[in-house]
C-alpha cells in the first residue's frame, strides 16, 4: 500500500464538522490502497471529544497528537480594565491571529509530519483547511520532502465572503490581508493538486487565481454514508412535529428564519385559516447550539415552549436523534453570501433520511437539497410562508402522510465511497 501524511487540525476526538471530512477520507483511503499517518493536535480539555469515532479508522490509519501554543486563547480570556489596555490587547490578538489564530501550531506539524515522512517512506502529502494556516505545514513538508502535495479547502482563503464581518480593509487589518493574499497566492501554486468542496468555489478560486488551470482545482464534495441499521428504528408515533437543528449556528448571518416562523404562528400573525399554536404542536430541538445569541433570540421571541437547547453530545447519539426527528433544519441565512457554501450536516441529514427544511440563498446548499429532492428550501425569510409549511407539515404528520421522497440516484452520487475513489485516483496520478 502507499502511505498518505495528512495534517489537519480538526479531526477526532474533536467532534466538530470541520473533523467529519478528513476522518472519512483517512478511514476510506485504505480500501483503496493507501495507509494514512494523521498529524492533529491534541484536544483541548474544554472541548467536547467523541472517542468512539478514533476506534473507528482501522489498523491502516496511524493518529499522531502534537502540542500547540495559542496565545489568541490566552488573550481572549483576559478582561482589560481601561481603554489603552483593550487597544493593545485588540492589536495583540489580531496580530497573533494571522493568518489565524492556529498559526502557532505549524511548528509543531512540521516536526512531527517530516519524523513521520523519514520514517515511513511516505508518498504524498495532504492538508486541510481552515485553519488556512496548516497549508503552511504542507508548504514547508513539501518543499523539504520534494513530495507531491494536495491541498484541501473546506472554506475559502482570502477571498471567503464572510471575512468582512471580522476584518475591516484599512489600518493593520488592509496591511495583514494583502500580506496573506500573497502567501495564499504562493501556496496555490506550490500545490500539486488544490481540492474545493463546491462548485462554486472552484469557479471562483479560478476566477481569482487563473494560472491555476482547470485541471489542478478538483471539485470533490463532503460526501455521506450510512448510519448504523438500529438508529433507523421509527421513532414513537404521534407526538409533537419534531424538528431537528444539530450543529452550531452563525448569528451573524440571521439563520433564524424557523423561529421567527414559529413566533408568527405564536402570535396569531396571517392566521385566518389555522389554530393557535400550542406547545403540543411542534418541538424544536437545538442540539450543540451553544451560543448565547441563539439563547436570546428564542427567549425574546418567547417560544422557550417550542425550543429545547441540548448540549453537544457524541456524533453516533446525535445521529440517532436526527433519525427520530420529522425534519431536520439546516440554515446559512438567506443572505447571497451564503450562496457558495453547503454545510456538511447537509450531508448527515441526507444519510439520516429524513426531509429537510432549508433556510438558504440560490445557489450551492439550495441546489443540493432541490436536486436530490430531499427536503423544501426557503430562499428568503418569508416568516408566513415558513409558517403555513409548519402546518402543512403537522397535518400531514397527524394523517401519516409521507413526506419524505427523495431521488436515490443523485443522492448516491455522493456517497462518501464514491468521493474518496476519486480522491484515490488523483493521488495515484500523482505518485505513479
Amino acid at each position: 500500500m502507499k502511505k498518505l501524511l495528512m495534517i489537519t487540525y480538526p479531526f477526532p476526538p474533536n467532534a466538530s464538522a470541520g473533523a467529519m471530512r478528513s476522518e472519512r477520507f483517512a478511514r476510506y483511503l485504505p480500501q483503496f490502497g493507501w495507509e494514512v499517518d494523521v498529524v492533529t493536535i491534541k484536544p483541548r480539555q474544554d472541548m467536547f471529544k467523541d472517542t468512539e469515532l478514533l476506534a473507528k479508522l482501522g489498523d491502516h490509519v496511524r493518529v499522531h497528537f502534537t502540542r500547540t501554543l495559542d496565545p489568541w486563547l490566552w488573550l481572549n480570556s483576559k478582561k482589560p480594565n481601561n481603554r489603552i489596555a483593550k487597544i493593545l490587547r485588540g492589536l495583540a490578538m489580531r496580530l497573533t491571529s494571522f493568518p489565524d489564530h492556529m498559526f502557532f501550531w505549524v511548528p509543531f506539524a512540521i516536526r512531527i509530519g517530516f519524523k513521520i515522512i523519514k520514517e515511513e517512506k511516505i508518498d504524498a502529502i495532504y492538508t486541510t483547511s481552515p485553519p488556512h494556516s496548516t497549508q503552511l505545514a504542507g508548504l514547508a513538508l513539501s518543499n523539504l520532502s520534494g513530495l507531491p502535495w494536495v491541498g484541501d479547502f473546506r472554506d475559502p482563503w482570502t477571498f471567503n465572503v464572510y471575512r468582512r464581518h471580522f476584518y475591516k480593509e484599512k489600518g493593520i487589518d488592509a496591511i495583514l490581508t494583502r500580506t496573506e493574499k500573497a502567501i495564499e497566492r504562493s501556496v496555490l501554486h506550490s500545490m500539486s493538486r488544490i481540492l474545493v468542496n463546491t462548485e462554486a468555489n472552484k469557479k471562483n478560486l479560478l476566477k481569482a487565481f487563473p494560472f491555476l488551470g482547470e485541471e489542478k482545482v478538483i471539485h470533490l464534495p463532503n460526501g455521506w454514508e450510512e448510519f448504523p441499521a438500529e438508529f433507523y428504528r421509527p421513532g414513537k408515533k404521534g407526538g409533537p412535529l419534531t424538528i431537528v437543528h444539530a450543529g452550531t449556528f452563525y448569528p451573524q448571518f440571521k439563520p433564524y428564519g424557523l423561529l421567527y416562523a414559529l413566533a408568527a404562528w405564536q402570535d396569531g400573525e396571517g392566521q385566518s385559516a389555522m389554530p393557535p399554536l400550542k406547545s403540543s404542536d411542534i418541538k424544536v430541538i437545538l442540539l450543540g447550539a451553544r451560543d448565547e445569541e441563539t439563547a436570546r433570540i428564542v427567549k425574546q421571541l418567547n417560544i422557550s415552549d417550542f425550543v429545547e437547547i441540548r448540549p453537544w453530545v457524541a456524533l453516533d447519539d446525535a445521529r440517532k436523534i436526527m433519525c427520530q426527528a420529522d425534519f431536520l433544519w439546516a440554515s446559512l441565512g438567506t443572505g447571497k453570501e451564503s450562496g457558495t457554501y453547503i454545510p456538511s450536516k447537509l450531508f448527515e441529514y441526507i444519510a439520516a433520511k429524513r426531509p429537510i427544511i432549508g433556510f438558504f440563498p440560490k445557489g450551492e446548499a439550495e441546489r443540493l437539497i432541490t436536486e436530490t429532492n430531499t427536503g423544501v428550501v426557503f430562499r428568503n425569510d418569508d416568516h408566513l410562508a415558513a409558517m403555513h409549511a409548519l402546518w402543512s407539515f403537522l397535518q400531514s404528520k397527524r394523517i401519516k402522510k409521507n413526506f419524505y421522497f427523495p431521488n436515490k440516484e443523485k443522492i448516491n452520487k455522493f456517497h462518501i465511497s464514491i468521493i474518496v475513489k476519486q480522491l484515490a485516483s488523483s493521488l495515484k496520478d500523482l505518485t505513479d
